[in-house]
């Protein structure tokens, strides 16, 4: 077997390990809201969120994993390039995952693909018609995740009354919501592995592609869905409490309550199920944190959302991709030399 193609076999197995990674570390887009309300159990949650990732990645299709492996040109993409790819999105993930922030991966691959083309092509090292569709994708979802949280949750506020009787539980509405609450949280892990387990499929696409005779970049194995769609439901399994609690407890000062918590998290699967469907790959993370920044408006007032931690999650929203697009590009200079030698 050839360096090349031992290569190629362990940047597949890193793919898979972005992917997984990728679920622990965004499990909290799910399961945040019905942890801190006490709308479910915290294994339950992870349990469900896990097999419905899953779900999500093997069933809405590949129109996502079809526009990562445009975004560097066919005749322009190696293996030293997206090995860098996968070494930069996964540091990034993981030293943001320790930290407790909820960091976008969709950023990390991303920003990590840009570098990685433009170090070994210049401006040519990129297809800028798919980026600048990407880029529109990233910057629109969170305010509109922020808009549609604020709506979703007022609209449910009118029906639960959990705003002029907060501590009453025992009311038919509030049942409901509970219920509306675990189903909207579910929808949000599908809605993830329907956009997020498609990024690594595209990935996976590139390398085969890329090395080896009778894979195109045109189709999508089903070998791969199938691992995809499993590394992702595992990982988030595992879990990630860091993240989870930041958007559980931080960004709001005040108590989520069910009402909120199935605003944000429904208008959120919407978001997200709609751009798997067109192929927009967007931020899970950022347009739930969003979401749950704007329901809290509805909720208690303005004043209630915590500026510390949003200035944290916009901090990390604004460097990841430069961050990502750095390591990238020193990942495939080292690589480089690597492979020359």
């Amino acid at each position: 077997m050839s360096f090349d193609t031992i290569v190629a076999v362990l940047a597949v197995a890193l793919a898979l390990g972005f992917d997984f990674v990728n679920g622990f570390h965004d499990t909290a887009n799910a399961v945040a809201t019905v942890i801190y309300t006490k709308a479910l159990k915290p294994g339950i949650a992870i349990v469900m969120s896990g097999l419905l990732n899953c779900l999500g990645a093997l069933l809405v299709g590949t129109a996502v994993a079809q526009v990562i492996t445009k975004i560097i040109p066919s005749d322009t993409v190696t293996l030293p390039i997206v090995v860098a790819v996968l070494i930069a999105a996964v540091i990034w993930n993981l030293v943001t995952w320790w930290y407790g922030i909820p960091v976008s991966s969709s950023h990390c691959l991303i920003g990590s693909l840009f570098g990685a083309g433009v170090t070994a092509a210049g401006w040519d090292g990129v297809e800028w018609h798919e980026l600048n569709k990407v880029f529109l994708a990233l910057v629109i979802s969170p305010v509109v995740g922020f808009g549609a949280g604020a709506l979703a949750t007022w609209l449910a506020l009118l029906y639960s009354k959990e705003k002029e009787n907060p501590g009453s539980k025992r009311q038919a509405h509030y049942q409901v919501m509970r219920w509306l609450h675990i189903f909207a949280s579910a929808s949000v892990s599908f809605s993830h592995g329907s956009n997020d387990g498609q990024k690594t499929m595209g990935i996976i696409t590139l390398i085969l592609a890329t090395h080896f005779t009778g894979y195109s970049i045109e189709h999508v194995p089903f070998w791969v869905v199938i691992s995809a769609a499993s590394a992702i439901g595992l990982g988030t399994v595992i879990g990630g409490w860091r993240v989870i609690r930041t958007v559980g407890t931080k960004i709001s000062r005040e108590r989520l309550s069910h009402s909120q918590g199935f605003g944000a998290s429904f208008s959120t699967a919407l978001i997200i199920l709609t751009a798997s469907t067109i192929g927009a790959p967007i931020s899970t993370t950022h347009t739930l944190s969003s979401a749950v920044a704007g329901g809290t408006l509805p909720m208690y007032g303005r004043e209630k959302i915590n500026p510390k931690t949003l200035k944290l999650i916009l901090l990390a929203w604004v460097l990841t991709f430069p961050v990502a697009f750095g390591l990238s590009s020193l990942c495939y200079l080292g690589l480089k030399l690597i492979w020359h030698n």
